[in-house]
C-alpha cells in the first residue's frame, strides 16, 4: 500500500464551491424542528478529536491524519428526532451515505484538518468522519443531515466505486 503524507484534492464541484461563502447546513426528515444551521450555530456545540489514518480504496494510506469538529449526533439532538428515526442520510448535493443513528455519537462533522480550518479543497466547511469506516463514507461538503426509518439508496457508495471503476 503506498503512503501518501497528506490527502490528495479532487475537484470541487460548482456547488460546493458556491456555498462555501455563506454554508448551511438543512436537518430535516423525521425530526420534530426542522433546522438550517450555519457554522455561528455549531459554534456552541462541544467539540471532539479524532485522530486516524485514512485509507483509500484506491490503494493508498495517510497516516496520522487529525480532525476536530462537533459529534454528529449533537448536531441532530439540536433538531429533536422523532422516536422513529433510525438512519441518518448525510448528503452533499446527490452523495448520500446512510449510517445507523446509533452511529452518530462516534461520527463527527469536521471543520478543522490538521490544526487548520477545513479547506474546500478537502472538504470543507464541513466532512463526515466515521471512524473505521470505508473513505466514500468521508462525506465532503455536506450540506443535508436527513434522518429516516430506512437507510435509502446508498448514493456515495455507488457514485465512489463508479469512479474507483473508471479510474482503473
Amino acid at each position: 500500500m503506498e503512503l501518501r503524507p497528506s490527502l490528495p484534492e479532487h475537484p470541487v464541484p460548482a456547488s460546493a464551491r458556491g456555498a462555501s461563502a455563506t454554508p448551511e447546513l438543512r436537518v430535516e426528515g423525521l425530526v420534530d424542528r426542522p433546522l438550517t444551521l450555519g457554522p455561528a450555530d455549531l459554534g456552541g456545540l462541544p467539540r471532539v478529536d479524532v485522530a486516524e489514518p485514512f485509507t483509500c480504496e484506491e490503494g493508498w494510506q495517510t497516516p496520522a491524519l487529525s480532525w476536530h469538529g462537533v459529534r454528529l449526533r449533537d448536531v441532530l439532538d439540536l433538531a429533536a428526532p422523532r422516536v422513529d428515526a433510525r438512519w441518518v442520510r448525510v448528503s452533499s448535493g446527490d452523495y448520500a451515505v446512510p449510517i445507523p443513528l446509533e452511529q452518530a455519537a462516534t461520527a463527527m462533522l469536521a471543520d478543522e484538518f490538521n490544526g487548520e480550518p477545513l479547506a474546500t479543497e478537502h472538504g470543507g466547511p464541513w466532512r463526515l468522519v466515521l471512524p473505521g469506516a470505508s473513505c466514500f463514507t468521508s462525506v465532503k461538503w455536506v450540506d443535508r443531515l436527513e434522518l429516516t426509518g430506512e437507510p435509502g439508496d446508498a448514493s456515495g457508495e455507488r457514485i465512489a466505486r463508479a469512479r474507483l471503476k473508471t479510474n482503473a
